[in-house]
């Protein structure tokens, strides 16, 4: 099991497999993915009173850990399940982010960019 699943948090699988397509890019194509998205981006997963945090590293190294250590560019706090809706390509962005099951602090436009790293994992994803 990967350091980055953490039990009960559907979302960490999901981060998990968007770290081991980062691990199979080469490259050739981390370099074009990071000139895109060029973006730190923390992910703030709340469950059941529980909170876990995830780095999406798209600005330097194209990798993904749990936990804080760089500093973020943007800040996405969401519940478990949905983020896992949002990743899925059930639930649109915009409109979670409207409805406040979305909150983003920081550079909010940068988040726009995630659905280039989403996609890597499952090409429906909307954000």
């Amino acid at each position: 099991m990967s350091d980055i699943v953490v039990p009960g948090f559907k979302s960490s699988e999901l981060i998990a497999e968007l770290n081991k397509a980062f691990e199979g890019y080469s490259d050739e194509e981390r370099a074009k993915l990071i000139k895109q998205v060029n973006g730190v981006f923390q992910f703030v997963i709340k469950k059941d009173g529980k909170t876990e945090t995830f780095t999406v590293d798209v600005k330097k190294e194209g990798r993904v850990f749990r936990g804080t250590g760089l500093k973020a560019d943007a800040v996405i706090t969401m519940a478990d399940n949905d983020f896992v809706s949002l990743a899925q390509g059930k639930l649109n962005g915009q409109k979670a982010y409207m409805s406040g099951k979305l909150k983003i602090k920081g550079q909010i436009m940068l988040a726009m960019k995630l659905d280039n790293v989403f996609k890597s994992v499952n090409p429906t994803a909307k954000l």
